[in-house]
C-alpha cells in the first residue's frame, strides 16, 4: 500500500473509531434516503440537558429500528442480478469501457452475496450498535427520568411483533442497564393489531385509500418515466461501461445495496455505491422520497392524522402515574406519518414528479435514517410542567411552541382533538370511507 493510500485509510478509520463521520457535499453517502446509516446523523453532544429551575421527570420515546438487511425480494436481486451484473461491469472495463476507477474495480472484482432470504429484514450488527449506544446517550441527557437501574413499574419497553424491532428494543435495554438488569427486563406483550405502534397496518380505509390506490404513486412513477430520469439511467450505465441502458428497476437495486451495505458496515462502503455521482444519486434520493410523501406522509390527511393515536398515548404517559420511561420499537412508517402529524418538515409545495425540489424540507436521507427517533420529555418546572422534543436526539422547536422548552399547556390545547377527538374505528372504518385528497 502506497503512503498516500495508507494515509487515507487513518484518516478513515481514526473519523469512524472517534464517532465522526464527516461527508462532503458531493458524497453519494448523503444521499442513501431510508437506508442512511444512523452514524451519520446522531447528535455527538451527550451531556445532560437542563434547564433552569427545571427538572427532567418522564420520556416517552420511539424509534426505528437499527440496520437490518434487505428484503428477501432485494436479497435474491443482490445474489443473481448483481452477481451478473458485477461480471459485466468487469469485462467492460477490461475492453476499455467505464469510468470506475481501478480501486473501485478491485472492491467490485471482491463484492459477493450469499445472503439467505429467509434472514430478511433481520438486524444486523450495526443495528445493534446503533440501539445500544443510543440508549447510553439518551441516559446521560436525562438521568432523572431515564434511571440507570431497572424497575418493571418506571419502566415500559414495546416493540411490534418483527425480529428487527424486537432485536432493537432488547440492545436498548443493554445499553441502558448493567448486564443483569437488562437480561431481567419484562417487555410488553406484541399484539397482532398495534394500535400506537403500527397503526397504519389494521388501518382499512388507509389501506384502501392511500397504500393500495395508484394515485399516491403516480408521482413517483412520472418522475421514473421522466427525460431527467431516462438521462441518468443512460449516465449510470455509461459509467458503468455498459453497451445497454439499465432499467430502472436494476439501478434502484443497485441504489438500495449501496445503502444497505454502506449502513451495515462502518468502515466500508458498498461498491454498488460507485455507480451513482452526486447528481444520480439524488435522483435516486427523491424518487424514493416522492413514495414516501405521498403514503407516509402530507400527501393524504388520513395517513398523517391516524397517527393521533400515538401522540394520545404520550399525553397520557405524561399525565397519568404510569411509567417514567416509555420506549417505543417500531417502523419507518410510523415516525414519518408522527413527524407529519407534528407538521414538521413539511414542504414549501407538494412534492410533485415534473420538476426536483433539492432544498426540501421532506427529505428520508436527514429525517428517516436507520435508528431515527422521536423523544418527548416531561419537565417539571418551577412555572408549571413543560416538554422538551428531540428527533434524532437533536433538540427541536415544535411549530406550535415559541420556545424549544414548549409549555404542556399550550400542547394539549393544540393537539386537543388528537387526544379526546382520536376514534380509531371511526376513523379507519370502511363504512365511513370517503375519496382520498
Amino acid at each position: 500500500m502506497n503512503v498516500i493510500a495508507t494515509s487515507v485509510l487513518f484518516v478513515l478509520l481514526f473519523e469512524f473509531s472517534s464517532g465522526v463521520v464527516s461527508l462532503k457535499s458531493h458524497d453519494v453517502r448523503n444521499y442513501l434516503g431510508t437506508r442512511t446509516p444512523y452514524r451519520f446523523r446522531y447528535n455527538k453532544n451527550d451531556s445532560k440537558i437542563k434547564y433552569p429551575q427545571c427538572n427532567d421527570s418522564k420520556i416517552w420515546m420511539i424509534a426505528r429500528h437499527g440496520t437490518r438487511l434487505p428484503s428477501a425480494k432485494d436479497i435474491v436481486g443482490m445474489n443473481t442480478t448483481l452477481k451478473d451484473l458485477k461480471f459485466e461491469i468487469l469485462l467492460a472495463h477490461q475492453q476499455g469501457k467505464g469510468d470506475l476507477s481501478k480501486e473501485q474495480l478491485q472492491q467490485l472484482q471482491l463484492w459477493s452475496s450469499d445472503l439467505d432470504p429467509d434472514k430478511e429484514k433481520y438486524l444486523t450488527r450495526e443495528g445493534q450498535d446503533e440501539m445500544i449506544l443510543l440508549a447510553e446517550r439518551m441516559h446521560k441527557r436525562f438521568p432523572n427520568a431515564v434511571k440507570h437501574n431497572y424497575d418493571n413499574q418506571t419502566f415500559l419497553f414495546k416493540y411490534t411483533a418483527t425480529e428487527r424491532a424486537q432485536q432493537s428494543a432488547r440492545y436498548f435495554t443493554i445499553g441502558l442497564f448493567d448486564r443483569k438488569d437488562a437480561q431481567g427486563v419484562i417487555f410488553a406483550p406484541t399484539t397482532k393489531i398495534d394500535p400506537i405502534l403500527r397503526f397504519y397496518k389494521h388501518c382499512d380505509r388507509w389501506q384502501k385509500q392511500v397504500k393500495k390506490n395508484p394515485i399516491t404513486y403516480k408521482e413517483q412513477y412520472i418522475f421514473g418515466h421522466s427525460q431527467q430520469m431516462n438521462k441518468t439511467l443512460a449516465a449510470i450505465s455509461k459509467r458503468l461501461g455498459l453497451s445497454h441502458v439499465l432499467s430502472l428497476d436494476t439501478v434502484n437495486l443497485m441504489y438500495k445495496i449501496c445503502g444497505f451495505e454502506t449502513s451495515w458496515s462502518k468502515y466500508h462502503m458498498s461498491p454498488w455505491c460507485y455507480a451513482f455521482n452526486q447528481e444520480s444519486a439524488e435522483k435516486m434520493e427523491y424518487y424514493h422520497d416522492l413514495k414516501h410523501y405521498w403514503m407516509d406522509g402530507y400527501g393524504h390527511d388520513l395517513t398523517y392524522r391516524q397517527a393521533c393515536l400515538a401522540i394520545k398515548n404520550m399525553f397520557e404517559n405524561f399525565s397519568n402515574q404510569g411509567p417514567n420511561a416509555t420506549f417505543l420499537f417500531a417502523h419507518s412508517g410510523t415516525l414519518l406519518k408522527i413527524l407529519a402529524h407534528l407538521q414538521l418538515y413539511k414542504p414549501d409545495q407538494p412534492l410533485r414528479g415534473n420538476t426536483l425540489l433539492k432544498d426540501r424540507h421532506w427529505k428520508t436521507s436527514h429525517i428517516d435514517c436507520f435508528a431515527s427517533n422521536l423523544a418527548f420529555v416531561l419537565f417539571e418546572c418551577k412555572e408549571g410542567d413543560h416538554v422538551l422534543a428531540l428527533h434524532q436526539e437533536q433538540v427541536i422547536k415544535l411549530p406550535m411552541c415559541k420556545e424549544e422548552l414548549c409549555p404542556l399547556k399550550t400542547l394539549l390545547e393544540y393537539f386537543y382533538d388528537s387526544i379526546y377527538n382520536c376514534d380509531y374505528s371511526d376513523m379507519c372504518s370502511l363504512s365511513n370511507e370517503k375519496i382520498a385528497k
